[in-house]
């Protein structure tokens, strides 16, 4: 069958262009960004958060100082990525089980053990920056608010999408007795200097709030 190619326009090879620029500077961003992680934990294991300044980070990164502040406003930034790679882990697992086929639907507990068994898989692959963000939080208690705010988020909008009959107080009452047991469990992994798996911890925390799931 014959194929219909679409003539090259100087309007279309002026977008083709832009795109292809735009994807460029993405890509250099996400790399600077990656740059500027990997020196901040580099750092952070030598010399501790308190030792650790945005000048040295850049520094180490091969990047200037203030490329450094356009991709992150601070130090204590770069340590919230890693609360934030916890949700596009969450994302990532539940855009799979989504896209899987499935019959019949998957069920709210399952989509809970799955987003959460994701972020689990996440944070043992990436064990030694989880370990050092969080002994970073611990030293900067006023980013402790934020580090999982918008996983707890995730939860409530994932059950209130599949159960329209729960309300937002509810839908939050459980992601909150979640979010606490998950958090229990980590602290008690950080003390542990991360030995544990914290997918086999997350299984079994799983198993003991399922009761509270609505059905």
């Amino acid at each position: 069958m014959p194929v219909s190619i679409p003539p090259i326009t100087p309007t279309s090879f002026r977008s083709r262009g832009a795109n292809h620029v735009s994807d460029l500077r993405q890509r250099r961003h996400q790399q600077t960004k990656q740059a500027l992680f990997d020196a901040a934990f580099a750092l952070l294991r030598k010399h501790g958060f308190d030792g650790v300044t945005m000048d040295q980070i850049a520094e180490h990164a091969g990047v200037s100082r203030s490329t450094a502040y356009r991709r992150y406003a601070s130090k204590e930034d770069i340590i919230l990525d890693v609360p934030r790679q916890f949700v596009a882990a969450w994302d990532e697992a539940l855009a799979e089980s989504h896209g899987a086929p499935s019959s019949p639907p998957p069920s709210l507990s399952h989509l809970m053990k799955v987003g959460c068994l994701g972020v689990a898989s996440w944070i043992d692959a990436n064990s030694g920056n989880v370990l050092l963000a969080y002994k970073a939080l611990a030293a900067a208690p006023t980013l402790q608010a934020s580090d999982t705010s918008d996983w707890v988020k995730r939860m409530i909008a994932l059950i209130l999408e599949q159960r329209p009959d729960v309300n937002v107080a509810e839908a939050a009452t459980i992601a909150g007795a979640y979010m606490g047991a998950l958090d229990t469990m980590m602290m008690l992994w950080v003390e542990s200097e991360g030995t544990t798996s914290v997918k086999t911890s997350t299984q079994q925390v799983l198993k003991l709030l399922a009761p509270i799931l609505p059905r």
